[in-house]
């Protein structure tokens, strides 16, 4: 099944590659991801020695997440534009990584280099 064919009820129990695809089309289709903001800024995690920021399709799965692993956070919507022009200058000095749609019954989601979200835009967007 493509991973943008998801039904929400399937979401979560998808694979985390099927999750990672999700949330990427959903970030170029609603031009948006929502992140984690907690009372000093962005959640950012250690994940296999990386550090990382959590990314997800919207605000009902950042929320279920949020909720088990990191209550004091709060959903927040980020523009892609500003993701990309904003964020992504500030996390690339610190080779911070994105982990797209984690779920709570797993250790960890897909890691993705900033750099390379970016490709993956350009490209997909260049194939519209």
């Amino acid at each position: 099944m493509p991973a943008t064919s998801l039904s929400p009820e399937s979401l979560l129990t998808a694979s985390a590659e099927e999750r990672a695809e999700y949330c990427f089309m959903q970030a170029v289709n609603q031009q948006l991801v929502w992140g984690l903001e907690a009372e000093h800024g962005w959640v950012m995690l250690s994940a296999e020695g990386d550090a990382c920021t959590p990314l997800f399709p919207d605000a009902q799965t950042a929320a279920l997440w949020s909720a088990t692993q990191y209550p004091q956070a709060r959903p927040k919507p980020i523009k892609l534009d500003e993701l990309l022009s904003r964020w992504f200058v500030l996390w690339q000095p610190d080779e911070v990584m994105l982990m797209l749609f984690p779920v709570a019954n797993e250790e960890e989601g897909i890691l993705v280099q900033t750099e390379e979200f970016t490709q993956a835009l350009k490209e997909e967007q260049g194939g519209q």
